[in-house]
């Protein structure tokens, strides 16, 4: 639990001293293979006629494995992956609606399987491009549903986030 802090500390740490134009905080359940949690927080650069979100996340996602060869009324085993990660945000249009382009960059952590006592963490870069769309619901709060493809926890990435 005490990684979690430190991670979040480190994302407002980063996030504050950066020249900010105008902050963004970001929430995206994760929903699927793995399931888990993403949240960001970042800064909107705002040129003549387009807009890049640059937007620093911390992602955790669970992975559960069966505890045997069979389905048993034995408690599941788990491990999880985190991800760090600078997603970049392209937008053709200065209200950040309608389509965007997607830039991610970072690593994701792997950690060992609790009942597996050689394994190790491990590191592993994440690398990833992809397409979205934003939804202006109520004074700068969007919600975007987006796909992204690459090197990251699971190839194809589907996901929908809420913006302030």
């Amino acid at each position: 639990m005490k990684k979690y802090f430190i991670v979040i500390a480190l994302i407002i740490a980063i996030s504050i001293s950066a020249e900010i134009q105008k902050p963004i905080i970001v929430i995206s359940p994760t929903t699927g293979v793995f399931s888990g949690i993403r949240v960001g927080i970042g800064v909107t650069n705002v040129y003549e006629n387009h807009v890049w979100e640059l937007i620093l996340n911390y992602k955790n996602e669970l992975i559960s494995h069966v505890a045997g060869p069979k389905i048993t009324f034995t408690p599941m085993n788990s491990s999880t992956f985190d991800s760090i990660y600078l997603q970049a945000n392209r937008f053709w249009n200065l209200e950040r609606k309608r389509s965007f382009l997607i830039f991610k960059i970072g690593g994701i952590i792997i950690s060992p399987i609790f009942y597996c006592e050689d394994c190790k963490t491990v590191l592993i870069p994440m690398l990833s491009i992809g397409y979205g769309y934003s939804f202006n619901i109520k004074n700068m709060c969007y919600i975007r549903p987006s796909i992204d493809i690459g090197l990251q926890s699971n190839i194809i990435n589907v996901g929908l986030a809420i913006t302030f």
